[in-house]
Parts: structure tokens; sequence; C-alpha cells
């Protein structure tokens, strides 16, 4: 099967998740997490074909 976006989001923001958990961002603010919840969002849509 195939992955999907939504497979692709959810590991990605797992994967911010448990850098949170880890404590990568502590004392940083919210602006890298933001940041890295955007590029998994656009690491998931890589896999994407555009319509035609």
């Amino acid at each position: 099967m195939e992955e999907t976006f939504q497979d692709r989001m959810y590991l990605g923001s797992e994967a911010v998740y448990a850098a949170i958990e880890r404590g990568d961002y502590q004392g940083q603010g919210t602006a890298p997490i933001e940041a890295a919840l955007l590029d998994a969002q656009l690491d998931a849509s890589d896999g994407e074909q555009p319509k035609q």
C-alpha cells in the first residue's frame, strides 16, 4: 500500500513531538517547533503528484 500525505505528515509530526519530549527545543520558544512542523508538512507534500 502506498503512503499517503496523512501517513507522511503523521510520521513527521511524531518526529517533532519526540524531539520536544527529548528537550531538543527547550528554552527556544515556539518558533523552531513551528518551523519543524512546517518542514514536516512540506516533506509530506513532496510525495504527492499534482492533479491534472
